[in-house]
């Protein structure tokens, strides 16, 4: 043995120790002081592949040699002459042959790889290293099954490293694999073929080439033998080879070939298998359900044709019904203090997944991915199937999956919310707790995803959830507290009032009694919903209420973090329930505990307090100022900060902290290094980094960007010094690599102008419809920052996240509504165009592996925002935006077509509507070929809201084009008049009454006929029906069009007019009554005037 290799053994063994000797920590300094120079030296590989090849010596030793050779032979390789590496690749292929140790040769095996690496990749790939190649392809055929076994392992190592340069082989190797995959008797062989197969076909999944040829099509024949092989493991229990196998399917799922994706059924009917296997281990089951999950993902289309959603389903609820956990879905599991509670109670922690869990989140990728067409009737059927069983066990199977798939099937559900609530509150009467339990869940997911229209039964929703508060089971206890803060947060004064004082004091009763933290914190955020839908009716609980508060807020106790947070949360939602009057006592002592909780070390802790900084500032306005000196530097702070990455180099710390690791830690296989030695090879690649992603710092970068946004908006001028880092900081976060960071920052960026505005403009930018001729209305100062905010924002409506690009939208149509014109002209071209890619489906955030069918393809909420930006175009540009509507018009009319969602219908008609109305003339052109039509048969939809934004364009096109609809007025008023005949909600209408909505804009398209063209409109036919239809009921943004009309035919003395001058009375009085809000006070007083006239 050389002085070098018996100075490494040396030093080797002091790390590792022996069987009866554990090194002790000056004994593992001192070799780690010694050792890593060593390794820096050239001379340590040979030393290295000595004590490797020495049967001699220990296994640990030569294991351990193998796994430090592998991080080290990379660097000096090519140091060395080519007959030293010849001897090197000779001595390593010998070792493979001779090593009777499992875990030492599979360690040698990496160590090949790695030379492989250096030859094909910084070598000479010509002449390669075909001796490696031979003998896998000896070994293979070997009658070994450690030779076998050792074969397929090193083509696994390799794969990785030369991928590429083994396709010359793939014939060869395609034909070897399905001989081993093939081979039940020899477990250890099939399940070493699996991975290196599997290895192989991950590799090459990311080809996206989806015609013949592709490479792997040469593999693509063996998954079929793959599953086969995957089954045997299944039937022997061997969990690790079913996740390897689990890990080849993730990756396939999502490949284009022709050759992969015939396969698809057979991926998806193993991994269902999998899942209902209750013999595998969780992490093993979880692992198939990934896989549908992420088919579900990436080719929702091509799942749902394959015609598998029924069976999944079946299987999904399946597991719900048969499990015992709670299946009150995602609300507990992202829950940390509900765990904490539930730890404490129970004999030992498991944080894995449960069957439960699994399958609820199953169902809600299949909800919110698959269209509609494929998952929404069958999951529903299902569900009611259920929830009419006289098992306990299957109703909370059927309530707990509605309350899954309310989120990604809101929209036919809202369709279908009579039936479903019917459901519903049976479910909430129930005997079993746990169906109870669930149907609360239900509750707060309709609450969160199906408004508005889910408010209607605000009164019988509150009844029944307060008296579950009462329920003796704490789950249900929490999950009712979970409903409260989704629906109270929307509701009106008026649906609360009759359970207010109820509800404040068994939330109150529940939050000083119950001993669970999950409780009281779910009890704080119901009393903060609960006071945002009172508004100033809270104003009388607010003194007891914030005196239990204030302790909550400033307690120290690290237990109560989350109860400390909540407490801060709601006494912002206070704060803007009853307005500044009422808070002011309350302003500094909130501040004061807010500012204590930046203090702390606790990131959840940072988040509420700048949740609270938005809405204090928002309550307070100028009052707040004092707090930005020190806030608003330390928001720009935490914005600019970037810690979520991390490079891979390690400090020396980190170094010291490996090799101890490493001197206690006998590693068996090579796939289970944890450890790392300094500046290996493997760190050492320029430009590597880890990925650390931190959700709770990004979440307090998103509460700070908010609360910038929210102080700048409300401070007035004293925020304008700030305005140059805040803008920097934005700037810097608009790129960000986490979407909902830069959704955020498109969100904030407008709110920056108002304090500028505030500075420099009085509060508001005097610009005019279209006029980019005059002067620009903007002071210097407000220009310079409106034409960075605009720059950002275009940049950002091309981002690849459809969230940033519904946010950045939303954020250009602010901006150019405050600032004009002006605002737009520098960046009009590059935002139109983008804003067109968008409407037509072309955008970078709308490409998809799967191509564009309207007949399943759903409605994409973040559309509205970009429709919305179409008609804030024409409110600004107003004929300008002329020149560009004909672009805009035919991708807007193919979402008015019969086979795309009834929300795509109507959105597409309001944007027509909203165009007329603002462009004028400037599109008349388009009346018979585009918007007649597109009126005609958005009259005779059978859907309410599609109907209501159809009368709206109608009437729109009437007033705008003159004389050009005359001709058409009977044929409109003949599809309107199905309208007025509609049964509403009832006798107060209000936002959620569809019907009544569209009666209003019945009214509203009518009366505006008649102020184009009263001689062409039967008046005396259609006056009675529009008095009979006043107040307005819904939409009272027309009220203004139709008593303008109505004044306007008195003033006329149109002789129908004189005629039903009785109905114009009763029709103003009810009008003019002063509990009547819904009419603006300034209408009301023209109204009053005439009927002064009228007596």
């Amino acid at each position: 043995m050389s002085a070098d290799q018996q100075q490494l053994s040396a030093l080797l063994s002091h790390l590792t120790g022996g069987a009866n000797h554990t090194p002790t920590t000056e004994e593992i300094r001192e070799a780690e002081k010694q050792l890593k120079p060593l390794l820096k030296k050239k001379e340590c590989i040979p030393a290295l592949v000595g004590l490797l090849g020495d049967l001699n010596q220990s296994p640990s030793i030569r294991q351990i040699s193998a796994i430090v050779l592998r991080k080290r032979i990379a660097s000096h390789y090519p140091s060395f002459a080519e007959a030293d590496r010849a001897d090197l690749r000779k001595t390593i292929l010998q070792v493979l042959s001779t090593e009777p140790e499992r875990s030492v040769r599979l360690s040698t095996c990496a160590v090949a790889a790695s030379i492989a690496r250096v030859i094909y990749t910084d070598g000479d790939p010509v002449g390669g290293w075909p001796d490696l190649l031979s003998y896998v392809n000896a070994a293979a055929g070997d009658a070994s099954i450690e030779a076998r076994e050792m074969a397929y392992s090193l083509l696994c190592e390799l794969t990785d490293t030369v991928g590429d340069h083994l396709r010359p082989q793939f014939p060869a190797l395609s034909q070897m694999y399905s001989g081993a995959l093939l081979d039940t008797g020899n477990p250890r062989v099939q399940c070493a073929a699996l991975k290196s197969l599997g290895q192989l076909v991950s590799y090459l999944s990311d080809e996206t080439d989806e015609g013949e040829g592709n490479p792997i099509d040469h593999f693509a024949g063996l998954i079929p033998t793959m599953l086969n092989a995957g089954v045997e493991c299944q039937k022997r229990g061997d969990d690790e080879e079913i996740m390897v196998l689990c890990d080849v399917l993730y990756d396939l799922v999502r490949c284009n070939a022709i050759s992969v994706v015939q396969h698809m059924s057979s991926m998806v009917a193993f991994c269902a298998a999998a899942i209902s296997d209750e013999n595998l281990e969780m992490t093993a089951r979880d692992s198939a359900a990934l896989v549908i999950a992420s088919y579900a993902e990436g080719k929702p289309k091509q799942l749902g044709r394959a015609g598998a959603i029924p069976n999944i389903l079946d299987m999904l609820m399946g597991l719900i019904e048969k499990s015992s956990d709670s299946a009150s879905g995602a609300l507990f599991d992202s829950n940390p203090t509900w765990r904490e509670d539930d730890d404490a109670e129970a004999d030992e922690d498991f944080d894995g997944p449960t069957a439960t869990s699994m399958a609820q989140g199953t169902l809600d990728m299949l909800a919110c991915h698959i269209p509609m067409a494929f998952i929404f009737q069958p999951a529903i059927e299902r569900v009611v199937v259920r929830l009419k069983s006289n098992e306990p066990a299957a109703r909370k199977a059927g309530i707990a999956s509605l309350g899954v798939i309310a989120e990604g099937c809101s929209e036919p559900i809202r369709e279908h919310l009579a039936e479903v609530m019917g459901h519903v509150f049976a479910a909430a009467a129930d005997p079993d707790p746990q169906v109870r339990e669930c149907t609360c869940f239900a509750l707060g997911q309709l609450a969160e995803h199906c408004r508005p229209e889910i408010l209607e039964y605000a009164d019988k929703v509150l009844p029944v959830t307060f008296g579950l508060l009462d329920d003796a089971n704490a789950a249900v206890q929490t999950t009712s507290c979970y409903v409260l803060e989704m629906f109270c947060e929307q509701l009106e004064p008026a649906k609360v009032r009759p359970f207010l004082d109820g509800m404040v004091r068994k939330l109150v009763q529940m939050l000083e009694t119950s001993t669970r933290r999950s409780v009281q914190e779910m009890s704080v955020a119901a009393l903060a919903a609960t006071a945002v839908a009172a508004e100033a009716e809270f104003t009388p609980y607010v003194p007891g209420v914030a005196a239990m508060l204030e302790k909550m807020m400033s307690t120290k106790d690290e237990k109560l973090i989350g109860l400390r947070g909540r407490s801060l949360e709601c006494m912002g939602h206070i704060a803007i329930a009853v307005e500044k009057e009422v808070f002011r006592p309350y302003f500094v002592g909130t501040m004061t505990c807010a500012c204590d909780g930046l203090t702390t070390d606790n990131t959840d802790l940072h988040e509420f307090a700048y949740a609270a900084f938005a809405n204090l500032s928002k309550v307070m306005g100028e009052e707040f100022t004092p707090c930005i000196a020190e806030l608003v530097p330390h928001l720009v702070k935490v914005i600019g900060e970037c810690n979520e990455l991390e490079e891979a180099e390690e400090k020396d710390q980190k170094e010291n902290a490996d090799l101890q690791n490493l001197a206690v830690q006998y590693l068996p296989s090579p796939y289970e290094q944890g450890f790392n030695l300094g500046d290996s090879d493997d760190e050492d690649d320029p430009g590597k980094f880890i990925m650390n992603v931190r959700t709770a710092l990004i979440d307090t970068k998103k509460a700070a960007i908010t609360a910038i946004g929210e102080i700048a908006a409300h401070t007035g001028p004293a925020f304008v010094p700030y305005l140059e880092s805040t803008v920097d900081a934005l700037r810097g976060v608009s790129g960000y690599w986490h979407p909902l960071v830069k959704a955020e920052c498109a969100e904030a960026l407008p709110s920056l102008l108002v304090s500028s505005i505030a500075a420099n403009h009085n509060g508001k930018v005097l610009w005019v419809k279209g006029n980019t001729d005059g002067g620009n209305p903007m002071s210097e100062h407000t220009n310079s920052l409106c034409s960075a905010i605009m720059g950002l924002l275009t940049e950002m409506i091309a981002d690849e996240e459809k969230e940033v690009v519904a946010k950045a939208c939303e954020g250009i149509q602010q901006t150019i509504e405050l600032c004009g014109p002006y605002a737009l002209a520098p960046v009009a071209n590059e935002c139109l165009k983008r804003t067109l890619d968008l409407i037509s489906l072309l955008a970078p955030c709308q490409q998809d592996d799967e191509e564009f069918d309207e007949e399943v393809d759903d409605h994409d909420s973040f559309m509205t925002s970009v429709t919305d930006l179409i008609g804030s175009f024409g409110r600004v540009m107003g004929q300008q935006f002329s020149q560009f509507v004909p672009g805009f018009l035919p991708p807007i009319c193919n979402f008015c077509k019969p086979t795309r969602p009834a929300s795509d219908r109507a959105m597409a008609l309001g944007c027509l509507g909203e165009i007329v109305q603002e462009v004028g003339e400037g599109v008349s052109e388009h009346w018979m070929g585009v918007f007649f039509p597109a009126v005609l048969s958005g009259l005779a939809d059978g859907e309410l809201n599609v109907r209501r934004n159809s009368a709206f364009c109608a009437g729109a096109c009437c007033k705008s084009f003159g004389l050009l609809p005359i001709p058409q007025y009977p044929q409109i008023l003949t599809a309107l008049s199905p309208l007025f005949v509609l049964e509403k909600a009832g006798p107060s209408g209000g936002v959620t009454d569809p019907a009544g909505a569209c009666v209003d804009n019945a009214v509203a398209a009518v009366a505006r006929m008649i102020m184009a063209s009263p001689e062409n409109v039967p008046v005396g036919q259609v006056l009675p029906t529009i008095l009979a239809n006043v107040p307005l009921r819904s939409d009272f943004s027309e009220n203004e069009t139709v008593y303008e009309c109505l004044l306007g035919l008195l003033h006329m003395n149109h002789p129908d007019a004189v005629a039903n001058v009785g109905g114009f009375k009763k029709a103003f009085t009810d009008a003019s009554s002063p509990g009547l809000e819904s009419v603006a006070d300034e209408i009301k007083v023209k109204l009053t005037a005439a009927l002064g006239a009228m007596q």
